[in-house]
């Protein structure tokens, strides 16, 4: 990919790759710490008492922060490799996968906390394009 690009190119291109790998990163982490217990890695089917609806922080931002930084971490990884097959590879299994549980977890979403959550989705983006339908 290096050998691809123009002289001078690659150290912008991995600059770029850090740069964004570092954002999503810290992306990721923030989205952690805002959402604290609710911040799992399984879907929650049910309400739980403990369940809240997190709305502040970087998830003012987007609904989904947390999976915005791990999609900019896991592709800009390969910028920095300079690999430009598992660039478009990471970019599609990633957009992928995502594509595929964030319905499903907004459908949960909406099951547990209703009018509050189709309210927060409608004033603030997905975070990732042409996936939710919210």
């Amino acid at each position: 990919f290096r050998s691809l690009t123009p002289p001078g190119l690659g150290s912008a291109i991995l600059c770029l790759g850090a740069t964004a790998g570092f954002a999503g990163w810290a992306l990721r982490v923030a989205a952690l710490f805002t959402a604290q217990a609710n911040f799992t890695h399984q879907v929650a089917e049910y309400k739980v008492p403990s369940h809240q609806l997190v709305s502040s922080g970087v998830y003012r931002c987007c609904r989904h922060p947390g999976y915005v930084g791990w999609f900019a971490w896991s592709v800009s990884t390969q910028l920095v490799l300079g690999n430009i097959f598992c660039l478009a590879a990471f970019a599609l299994v990633s957009w992928r996968f995502f594509s595929r549980r964030i319905p499903h977890e907004e459908a949960a979403l909406l099951g547990i906390f209703g009018a509050a959550y189709r309210d927060y989705a409608a004033k603030t983006p997905c975070g990732l394009p042409y996936i939710s339908s919210l």
